[in-house]
């Protein structure tokens, strides 16, 4: 029973999210074309069956148990033998069935297509010659069945000739959408991997000061052109060098994680919350005016001052309070960075009159 669970789990991989990780959707193409080519042999071999030729059903029984292998293989691990093994078990398999059972004009070599696109899946980018060479190899065969194959034969009919170049057309296109699927939601996720690096702080995963910066940019714009007001505030957590001094920079790190998700949470839904560099934060509060802005600092500042940070190794937990500058849209405001030097200036104001309290500016 755990056998079936890890292979379970090992086939779970075909649909997981995760296309930052290369390895992992280069071996998600790889088991995909194997089920895929699973399948083809499978239902050859059942129509063969079904017809009484039973030495021919057996080649396709063949084919779709290589097939089985090259996915066991490769969930077991065996990455390059899998991936090495595809291209020449498919092309065997294409030219043993064109000659034998199908004819030339089955079409059915077509399925040979589906190389050209597992090659640039399958294999690394690095790995450039073994693309080229599965790709002329596709080509070779393609060539050699043309050239060499018979037209038709003696077990398909004009018919049974259309239905496999119909089965053959839709395999390939399904296998190549499936790959291209896998490759695009790669290209998905690493860009909204890379989207993530540049606009979100690493350690308290709020936005960075590039992303809350472009974000007041298009508040301040948005206020400025609907003539609505916005506020903005500058938060920085009161005497955080002495806990740096004292508990050292990870005891640090833990209190600004802590900070931020108090501030994640008591964010009302449209503000954007970031942090400006080092213990310095931002809130920028669209379509808001000074005394609701106020209000909502006055509440975040309590909520900080009760906060107790539990430090592993420590008794007793830290306090820590915050400062807060507040400032708000004016009708003489002409660039966002005026609002934001009103709030800085502000903060200094509430740090002088002992820290733990909210100023605004209004000036």
């Amino acid at each position: 029973m755990s056998l079936l669970k890890k292979y379970f789990a090992r086939l779970a991989e075909l649909s997981a999210i995760n296309s930052i990780d290369v390895d992992l959707n280069r071996k998600q193409v790889v088991n995909i074309t194997y089920l895929l080519s699973l399948i083809v042999g499978l239902l050859s071999a059942v129509v063969f069956m079904v017809n009484g030729w039973v030495i021919e059903s057996t080649v396709h029984f063949v084919g779709a148990a290589v097939s089985l292998i090259g996915f066991a293989l490769s969930i077991k691990g065996y990455s390059r033998t899998s991936r090495l093994l595809f291209p020449v078990a498919c092309a065997t398999y294409i030219v043993f069935c064109t000659f034998l059972f199908y004819g030339s004009d089955s079409h059915f070599m077509w399925l040979l297509v589906v190389l050209a696109a597992y090659s640039v899946t399958g294999f690394r980018v690095e790995g450039g010659k073994a693309q080229l060479l599965v790709c002329f190899f596709a080509l070779v065969t393609f060539a050699f069945i043309k050239l060499f194959a018979p037209a038709t034969t003696q077990y398909v009919s004009m018919d049974a000739r259309l239905l496999i170049a119909l089965c053959t057309f839709t395999a390939s296109c399904t296998l190549i959408v499936l790959i291209a699927g896998v490759v695009v939601t790669k290209l998905r996720r690493l860009n909204k991997h890379l989207r993530n690096l540049a606009e979100v702080d690493d350690l308290t995963k709020l936005s960075n000061r590039r992303k809350v910066l472009a974000e007041a940019v298009n508040v301040f714009a948005d206020s400025i052109i609907n003539n609505q007001r916005c506020c903005f505030a500058i938060l920085d957590l009161d005497h955080f060098k002495n806990i740096n001094d004292r508990f050292g920079h990870e005891v640090g790190d833990t209190v600004l994680k802590s900070f931020a998700r108090v501030m994640t949470n008591n964010a009302r839904r449209g503000d954007w919350v970031g942090r400006y560099g080092g213990e310095e934060f931002v809130i920028v509060m669209p379509n808001t005016r000074i005394k609701d802005a106020v209000s909502v600092m006055e509440h975040l500042r309590i909520q900080i001052a009760d906060l107790a940070i539990q430090i592993e190794g420590h008794v007793a937990p830290i306090h820590v309070t915050t400062s807060i500058g507040v400032a708000e849209i004016t009708d003489d405001t002409a660039r966002y960075e005026q609002i934001l030097a009103r709030a800085d200036e502000a903060l200094y104001m509430a740090k002088n009159n002992g820290r733990n309290r909210v100023e605004i500016n209004v000036s």
